[in-house]
């Protein structure tokens, strides 16, 4: 069943993609897991700087 969650697409230069393929490889996780990973992660950093200033 497909996901109803909003999507968002991004454009990378190929030297881009193959650095973040590689590094989701030595994490053992898919692309588009290591990249929401790394959305999650700046998301809770900014938060987490918006309840200290």
């Amino acid at each position: 069943m497909p996901s109803k969650n909003p999507q968002v697409s991004i454009r990378l230069t190929p030297e881009e993609y193959e650095y973040l393929q590689d590094v989701a490889e030595r994490n053992f996780v898919t692309l588009p897991q290591f990249v929401k990973i790394l959305v999650k992660k700046a998301i809770a950093e900014d938060k987490q700087n918006k309840k200290v200033s």
